[in-house]
């Protein structure tokens, strides 16, 4: 390979603009998308015209094109001449993008990279020279004549015609700016004869110092290769879970999940110090476990949509049990379970030092694949009947989301029909309707209670639309012994988890009931993580 080569070289604005229109220019695909907003591309524009620096543009040469690649600001650009280097930009893209998408006659963008595409709108500025600013077309207050569109403003063919619009005391100005436009120069630093991986450590290098990347940008950029591209297997893997209601997992989670599965730790340094190969070697069989994990919660735990799942970070460890060699076996599926329920029914996601406790759980579901059952007695639920009883039903409320699980396991019964509640139904379609004021909103706030003990989560249950609105704002003491079926009172309260001590109805007693229930969700809680 020949010998490494950095230019440096000043290049006017109109000459960056034509190299992009000839396909000379492009954006690797390990690069994120264009981020900037309005505010910054003014801002850019503004300091060109003052001469300000505005930085450095960083491109690797090479001949060896690669496969995924993008167009400046993803506007449709012709590919050069197969024989022909490209130009790949490793820093300054927000930049050069924001000049050429502003400047340019190109208006038309690939669709194949949709995805990265930024709004054309935001490129829409016009030159005001009543107030000697740039503006965006929504913002323009002056006279049509004071102000000027940028998009072909520096070719100079075209610019004679702008000019016509433009009130003659302002033609001066529009030829002073359109020489600082013009004049204007980049430095434009250009390196050759370097491989992909020394690109990575550049590009990674440059983005310390610069605007910082997520940590999945990063990623992005250490795991690429032409044959994988980490963010459109992340985006190909949650259109996938998306067809089982798990679409919508963050891309955090999901970088915490693959390095819990490589090397058992979950902490952003540590995904930072995976490798490439470690990420590309693993794919699938995180991918893989990851669909088990999703089926586990389907199948044991009735948890048949994200927005059900107590905490995110439990996809991390079972996702690990699912990745450990061999089949687990009922018990230790049954200890996954009692992990489930200990760590939903807590605290232990929703304080700090997330990640610690990830990483301890990981241990934890390490131990049970190897045989040590008992390694989940360490763990111990949280929560209280005071704390049940004082916590509002919201599906932002992860205790919320625990407890509506927890019905789910029992199979509940239709207060009114007598028949199985469809609990996928119920889940899947999130909404008021189908959950149940036990002691009806109505009929409590007559009574005086407060709108928070009324929407204790402790007071729902499953229960179908059509249900819901035959008991309305009926009393317990009318409802309980005109529509629930007297010869199946006791098992209908049970299979929903509700006392089924009938002095209770007889008398409204709220408070008692909140103590009843809260009481029984907790025996319930003991026995199945026992």
């Amino acid at each position: 390979m020949k010998s490494p080569e950095l230019s440096v070289t000043p290049e006017k604005i109109d000459k960056l603009i034509n190299r992009i229109n000839s396909g000379d220019i492009r954006i690797p695909a390990f690069q994120r998308g264009f981020v900037w907003k309005q505010n910054q591309i003014v801002e850019l524009l503004d300091s060109v015209v003052k001469n300000y620096p505005i930085g450095s543009v960083l491109l690797w040469n090479t001949i060896d094109r690669l496969n995924h690649t993008r167009n400046i600001a993803g506007y449709k650009i012709p590919v050069s001449k197969e024989d022909y280097p490209v130009n790949y930009v490793l820093d300054g893209q927000q930049r050069i993008s924001s000049i050429y998408a502003v400047f340019s006659d190109k208006t038309e963008q690939e669709d194949s990279t949709i995805k990265y595409n930024p709004n054309l709108d935001i490129f829409e500025i016009y030159y005001d020279f009543s107030k000697k600013v740039f503006v965006h077309k929504n913002d323009i207050t002056s006279a049509q004549d004071c102000v000027i569109y940028l998009r072909n403003f520096l070719d100079g063919a075209k610019l004679i015609n702008a000019l016509t619009s433009l009130n003659k005391i302002y033609h001066g100005d529009a030829t002073e700016l359109y020489s600082k436009l013009i004049n204007y120069e980049l430095p434009v630093v250009t390196i050759k004869n370097r491989d992909k991986a020394e690109v990575g450590i550049i590009f990674e290098r440059i983005n310390h110092t610069g605007t910082k990347l997520s940590i999945m940008d990063l990623m992005i950029a250490w795991t690429w290769t032409d044959n994988f591209h980490l963010k459109e297997k992340m985006d190909e893997l949650l259109e996938e879970l998306e067809e089982k209601n798990f679409g919508d997992l963050s891309q955090n989670i999901l970088l915490q999940t693959i390095s819990g599965v490589i090397q058992n730790d979950t902490t952003t340094p540590k995904i930072l110090e995976l490798s490439g190969d470690q990420v590309r070697d693993s794919w699938e069989n995180f991918c893989e476990g990851l669909r088990k994990a999703i089926d586990f919660l389907h199948t044991q735990l009735n948890c048949s949509i994200q927005d059900f799942l107590p905490f995110q970070q439990q996809i991390a460890p079972i996702c690990k049990f699912y990745t450990e060699d061999g089949t687990p076996n009922a018990e230790q599926i049954k200890s996954l379970k009692k992990w489930f329920w200990k760590t939903s029914f807590s605290n232990r996601y929703s304080t700090g030092q997330t990640t610690s406790k990830m990483n301890a759980d990981i241990d934890t579901i390490i131990q049970i694949r190897k045989g040590n059952l008992k390694a989940v007695d360490v763990l111990k639920y949280s929560v209280s009947e005071s704390e049940l009883i004082e916590t509002t039903f919201s599906k932002a409320n992860p205790l919320t989301r625990a407890f509506l699980l927890l019905m789910a396991q029992y199979q509940p019964t239709d207060l009114v029909k007598d028949t199985k509640i469809d609990i996928a139904t119920a889940l899947s379609e999130y909404n008021r309707k189908q959950f149940h004021h036990i002691f009806p909103n109505a009929f409590l706030k007559k009574q005086g209670v407060a709108k928070q003990k009324i929407f204790s989560i402790i007071n729902f249950c499953f229960l179908p639309a059509d249900s819901n609105k035959k008991i309305s704002k009926r009393s317990p003491s009318d409802y309980f012994f005109d529509l629930i079926p007297t010869a199946d009172f006791n098992s209908i309260l049970d299979s929903n988890l509700i006392p089924i001590k009938k002095e209770i109805y007889k008398r409204d007693d709220y408070g008692s009931f909140l103590e009843k229930r809260a009481e029984i969700i907790i025996n319930e809680l003991d026995k199945i993580t026992n």
